[in-house]
């Protein structure tokens, strides 16, 4: 583990930069997951019959992401949200989660460089 953080203060990640490199982690990943779930949405929203994104019911993934979206949003968009259609937004979440754990491959290696390079240039301005 020595050699790893040795490679890592070279390039300017310190060990004090780690935490910030985590909130910077997971605010890309909550940005990708609002991103893609209101794209999802606005697609279903403006087609009258979403022929894009009913591919994607197939997948293992819909199942789980519609359930988990079910017991969490349902209750907090009927309160918080009312303009919104809450048959939509379960459907479009489970949509994005089908799509992000499609593009998994990509995002995930995509989120730690982006990750890498913001603390990397917040190490340069100090």
């Amino acid at each position: 583990m020595g050699k790893l953080s040795d490679k890592l203060v070279e390039v300017g990640i310190t060990p004090q930069r780690v935490g910030a490199g985590i909130v910077i982690h997971e605010l890309i990943g909550i940005s990708v997951l609002v991103g893609c779930w209101s794209v999802c949405y606005a697609i279903l929203k403006h087609s009258p019959t979403g022929n894009l994104l009913n591919r994607f019911h197939k997948h293992k993934a819909y199942n789980s992401g519609r359930l988990w979206i079910e017991r969490r949003f349902t209750p907090l968009t009927a309160r918080y949200l009312p303009s919104l259609n809450p048959e939509y937004l379960i459907v479009a979440g489970a949509v994005s989660t089908v799509i992000r754990k499609m593009s998994a491959p990509i995002l995930v290696p995509g989120k730690l460089l982006l990750t890498f390079a913001v603390v990397r240039r917040m190490g340069e301005r100090e």
